[in-house]
């Protein structure tokens, strides 16, 4: 009697409950915390009472028993679940693009037999939630009643769950302060189990209508493009191919009247290439009715096959010269003679470029090859040596490589100018690196030339102009990252011609973490001029709230010669403008952002009081603006980028992270700046600024940064682990993406250098970035730098000069490649997927990103690149090239 009455008793308090605001209850039928931490992401809690909802470290999973209110429309709905430990301030709620198992789900499988992953091969959880894979998503801030959370659901994320459109919602913390542990109760925990709470809508939904204009674009072996136009009504739609359905992470919402495009891929196997297929797709409205399908047939994957030209090497000369050896500017050998990375035992007198006797080299006009040339001879022999190539006269310029200690072992990296003589042993290398400049206007044909040792040996030489050009600007750009601006601008002009004859370009940072404190430099922008005086940082930096101008003229004088290019007037590819250029914009500059701050975490409401802050940012920028149109700086590649990171409670610097942003504010308050950007930018459209994000957690945007035709600069891992993330927004915003991490260690192969530029180019990147670039104290001509490219030192004299590091020719060399492959796409009209099974006929470019900590940049490595395959695929696309 007692348990009827308990029975009736919870009856009668539902009832009321949903007769109160003629709400349903939906009880959730399966949960889980998706756990995102490295070593743990293989971790299930789908049977735990209670579950973590904890910033990017445990997003929950949740999916309702939809039946009551399948085939209603619904007004509004409210997720209630009852608190746990911490308090939550608000959260991210999205759709869940793939179905998903609660026993077996983790971070990386939806736990569900025939279904890849989350939906697709390599797919980790957030790539089909948080506003990714076309999910809903919606931000909620937290009520607490009663000891529940109350978060808002928006109408559609119920109609979508309800037409079986998606299995569930994620909820994803906004905050992420990880010396907390929040958590909330699961289902599984009697009496506090979640639920939602929805209240239905008596009004009807339009009758959905037919999509139009249906066509397929860019077949290939892979995947292609449906394109069509939306209808007026409708709400989501139904695709089928060959009556299979396809996966809803590849399926927009409808976008009323507006061309779309859905990515068919991921498709069974049973659809093989070359055959057509029917795709039908049919409009549904929100309370699922369904309009007539639109049909096209056709040939969805297609065979486009790609050449490969038949290659041979020189065979081993019987005789090698003794002592001698030239082999790649990208391969190195210790002081020993032993080779750095995997390299066969003859290829010190075996290698594409040498067969022991000979040096034959190949290049476009317009390009830079070298090599190295490593000698021995009888000890304390000195040696001269001298490279001569026939007219027509091109540039050689010959540095000795510097042996520091790595790992052990001793290695060359640092070039110096090469002196009149070097010291020879019979027991260890001199390595002497050649760089040869063709000219842009060299015609096709063989040029011969020779290696010449002041003790007799000498080494024919030719090298082999090809009948094509590279261009004089480079369209994959190698950006060098530093900070700190050095004390003259004749050293930053040198540091900008060694990138340049590298056809890299360095960007130097000017403003540091801690611009926030009171009294702080805002920026550092005072170097001493060529006049002798300094630039007046004082004067750049004051700028009053409301102000229309800044002051420019030092600017103008220290920057504008390599801005405008005009500084490489006579240099090898001409004044080319500076293709990166970090302008001194961001939250605390033109006005410190601190003194406006009212403390609200979200960006938009931050400055409330002060409407002042915003003004002056976009006041300042477009006198900016102007002052770059005026003086016709069109091509420069200039960025708005926020490096700072901050939180809320360290006043020094920014309330946010907004390099590498990790919680939905951070996010949120870039989103702000940019629009900031934008109309500060947009009166001086023919100049090219961009708002530049550095982003290592691209999975976590939550909804912001939507439709950002902008420029990414995106970490090796993420663009490893979400590579398809980030090629979707590439595809559909029309965002550049560039990627950035580390260089390769001194110790390891400098190929890895060449693999990074080609595998982010391969996937549609048009830059890499390696961090922290340049070595100061000059400690890197003594000891092995992993980041030290550039080299500041004093010479005799006490003056500053600048090094650079023998793996600055990998970056070159890589670049110089990429500029093949690209004339090669644009000649054959090749797809991306075809450009990249050609280059994978020739180099493995399976890439293992290793990181110190979560904060590090990552180091790409390239375990299995064979020592002729990039050398091959630069051989193959020149073949082609020249073919026509």
């Amino acid at each position: 009697m007692r348990i009827l009455l308990t029975l009736l008793s919870l009856a009668v308090a539902f009832a009321t409950e949903a007769n109160a605001g003629d709400s349903i209850r939906l009880p959730v039928i399966k949960d889980n915390s998706i756990v995102m931490v490295d070593g743990e992401w293989d971790q299930n809690a789908g049977q735990q009472g209670q579950i973590r909802v904890k910033g990017n470290q445990h997003i929950v999973t949740m999916a309702f028993d939809m039946s009551a209110v399948a085939g209603k429309r619904v007004k509004r709905a409210t997720l209630v679940c009852v608190q746990g430990e911490q308090h939550i301030s608000g959260v991210t709620l999205s759709t869940i693009a793939s179905p998903w198992d609660e026993a077996s789900s983790n971070g990386l499988t939806a736990g569900i037999e025939g279904v890849d992953d989350w939906g697709y091969a390599g797919a980790r959880f957030p790539a089909v939630s948080g506003g990714n894979a076309f999910t809903l998503v919606h931000q909620s801030r937290s009520l607490v009643r009663d000891g529940k959370y109350h978060w808002d659901v928006p109408a559609d994320m119920i109609h979508v769950m309800a037409m079986g459109l998606a299995d569930g919602l994620a909820i994803h913390e906004h905050d992420a302060d990880y010396r907390r542990n929040p958590t909330i109760f699961s289902h599984h925990q009697s009496s506090k189990e979640p639920y939602l709470l929805v209240e239905l809508d008596d009004s009807a939904d339009a009758d959905p209508e037919a999509a139009k204009n249906l066509q397929l674009e860019s077949p290939d072996i892979e995947s292609a493009q449906l394109t069509l136009t939306s209808p007026m009504h409708g709400f989501a739609y139904e695709v089928t191919v060959d009556g299979s359905s396809l996966g809803r992470h590849n399926i927009p919402m409808v976008v009323p009247g507006r061309p779309q495009t859905i990515p068919l891929r991921d498709l069974a196997s049973s659809i093989p290439p070359d055959q057509p297929y029917e795709i039908r797709v049919v409009t549904l409205n929100r309370t699922g009715q369904r309009s007539p399908p639109a049909v096209l047939r056709g040939v969805i994957l297609k065979s486009r096959p790609v050449d490969r030209p038949s290659l041979t090497f020189a065979p081993p000369h019987p005789s090698p010269i003794p002592g001698l050896s030239v082999i790649p500017v990208t391969d190195k050998f210790d002081a020993s003679g032993k080779g750095v990375g995997e390299l066969p035992e003859n290829y010190r007198t075996h290698n594409p470029i040498f067969d022991g006797k000979r040096v034959q080299l190949t290049a476009a006009a317009g390009e830079v090859v070298g090599f190295q040339l490593l000698l021995r001879g009888d000890d304390s022999e000195q040696a001269s040596v001298k490279v001569h190539v026939n007219a027509p006269a091109s540039r050689v310029e010959l540095h000795q490589a510097v042996y520091v200690p790595a790992n052990g072992r001793m290695i060359p990296d640092p070039l110096l100018p090469m002196p009149e003589t070097v010291s020879l042993n019979p027991d260890t290398d001199q390595c002497i690196v050649a760089d040869i400049y063709i000219p842009f206007d060299a015609s096709p044909g063989v040029r011969t030339g020779k290696i010449t040792i002041s003790d007799g040996r000498v080494v024919p030489l030719s090298i082999k102009v090809h009948p094509f050009t590279l261009p004089r600007q480079a369209t994959f750009l190698c950006e060098m990252n530093g900070y700190g601006l050095p004390d003259h601008v004749d050293d930053y002009y040198a540091l900008q011609q060694i990138a340049y004859d590298h056809r890299v370009h360095a960007n130097i940072l000017h403003y540091s973490h801690n611009t926030a404190a009171p009294g702080a430099r805002k920026s550092n922008l005072d170097m001493r001029l060529r006049s002798g005086r300094r630039m007046d940082n004082q004067r750049y930096d004051d700028i009053q709230p409301d102000s229309k101008t800044g002051y420019w003229n030092d600017f103008v004088e220290a920057f504008g010669p390599y801005i405008d290019g005009s500084l490489f007037q006579n240099g090898h590819r001409g004044p080319i403008p500076a293709p990166g250029f970090y302008l001194t914009f961001h939250e605390s500059w033109p006005l410190n952002c601190r003194p406006y701050f009212n403390g609200d975490l979200d960006a938009y409401q931050a400055f409330s009081a002060h409407p002042e802050y915003a003004r002056t940012y976009v006041n300042i920028l477009q006198d900016f603006a102007r002052l770059a149109d005026s003086k016709g700086w069109n091509q420069t590649g200039f960025q708005v980028y926020f490096n700072n990171k901050g939180s809320l409670d360290q006043t020094t610097k920014a309330p946010w992270i907004l390099d590498e942003p990790t919680s939905f504010w951070d996010f949120r308050a870039l989103q702000f700046y940019g629009e900031l950007t934008d109309r500060g930018r947009e009166v001086a459209a023919d100049v090219q600024i961009d708002y530049r994000i550095d982003i290592s957690r691209p999975e976590y945007c939550r909804g912001q940064l939507h439709d950002r035709d902008d420029l990414w600069v995106v970490s090796s891992a993420a663009y490893q682990n979400y590579r398809r993330l980030v090629t979707d927004r590439m595809q559909r915003d029309g965002l550049k993406a560039w990627v950035y991490g580390t260089t390769n260690h001194v110790h390891e192969s400098n190929r890895n250098v060449q693999a990074w530029a080609l595998d982010a180019w391969q996937y549609g990147a048009t830059g890499i970035v390696p961090w922290q670039t340049v070595n100061k104290t000059g400690s890197a001509l003594t000891n092995a730098d992993q980041l030290g490219l550039f080299i500041f030192a004093k010479d005799p004299d006490g003056q500053t000069v600048v090094r650079h590091s023998m793996r600055l020719k990998a970056y070159r060399d890589a670049q110089q490649l990429i500029e093949y492959l690209n004339l090669l796409q644009q000649r054959r009209g090749w797809t991306q997927q075809q450009m990249r099974r050609f280059v994978n006929q020739y180099v493995d470019l399976n890439v293992q990103v290793h990181k110190t900590d979560e904060v590090d940049a990552g180091t790409s490595a390239y375990g299995r690149l064979s020592s002729t395959g990039l050398e091959s695929l630069r051989l193959a696309t020149a073949k082609l090239l020249a073919a026509g």
